[in-house]
């Protein structure tokens, strides 16, 4: 299956899926048409790409977007347990492979940004910029700590602006996860809670932006200095909202950092490549 870019002038998401190996990966996608290098989003834990809309929407005003649901998650159905970060990263390498795309700006959120460390590392060719949001793969506090502390957040969310947002789309989608997904929902919050995948983090090569809450409890702020001072030349950026979902309620403050960062990093790749091609 060849990538199918959207029409010139449209930014309204649509739907696909395309058949790998094992499962089907279906995928949200929108956008300009344009020759820069696709943002490809991952999501977080227990949720799909659907909560993510209108972050997606408003990057597609500007760039070409994708955001596969994660198999097993959403509408991505897949019977067998996903043991490690290294299968998932495997599973999006599929998915990139089958829509021929050979290279993407990663986005990861959470769960979705310890799978795309474990792609940066296993296949650093195929990422031009990493940008990890309140990303799992550094565990900073114990199991027993981390319940609570989710529990409080997800109650001090409750608060925060977007009512359709946590109390339709949210709990929809993560229902139908609990109930038909079990197995790989609960296998995902192990991963997210006790991987350490720090030892991956100095192969990174991409620029890396990690975008963080100062109020995340998750995955607090202490393990994204930690995972920025072992990133080469990376970024960390932080923002006074709030938790560790903190983009979904602020989708402009986070699509415009991520832009900005994704930008940078489409011109300073052409200043190379022009650097590089030039005659000596």
């Amino acid at each position: 299956m060849a990538f199918d870019q959207a029409p010139a002038l449209q930014s309204q998401l649509h739907t696909h899926h395309v058949d790998l190996k094992d499962c089907s990966i279906f995928y949200t996608q929108g956008g300009l048409k344009s020759d820069s290098t696709p943002i490809l989003l991952l999501h977080g834990w227990g949720i799909s790409a659907e909560p993510y809309h209108e972050i997606l929407n408003l990057l597609a005003e500007r760039h070409f977007v994708l955001a596969p649901d994660l198999p097993s998650f959403g509408r991505s159905s897949y019977p067998n347990l996903i043991p490690d970060y290294d299968s998932y990263a495997r599973f999006v390498l599929s998915f990139l492979d089958a829509l021929n795309l050979q290279q993407v700006h990663l986005v990861g959120h959470s769960l979705g940004g310890g799978i795309a460390i474990t792609l940066s590392a296993l296949a650093p060719d195929r990422v031009k910029s990493l940008v990890l949001v309140d990303s799992t793969g550094n565990p900073s506090v114990s199991l027993l700590e981390a319940i609570p502390r989710r529990a409080f957040e997800m109650t001090a969310q409750l608060l925060l602006p977007k009512l359709e947002l946590k109390l339709a789309d949210i709990p929809r989608v993560f229902s139908y996860n609990v109930l038909f997904n079990t197995g790989n929902v609960i296998q995902a919050l192990l991963l997210s809670l006790l991987v350490d995948l720090k030892h991956l983090l100095p192969s990174i090569q991409a620029p890396c932006l990690l975008l963080w809450s100062e109020k995340d409890l998750t995955t607090p702020l202490s393990a994204a200095q930690e995972m920025a001072a072992k990133i080469p030349g990376s970024r960390l950026t932080t923002v006074e909202e709030g938790w560790h979902e903190w983009g979904l309620w602020y989708p402009e403050k986070i699509t415009s950092i991520m832009l900005a960062f994704t930008h940078e990093a489409e011109r300073i790749d052409t200043i190379t490549a022009d650097h590089s091609s030039a005659p000596v």
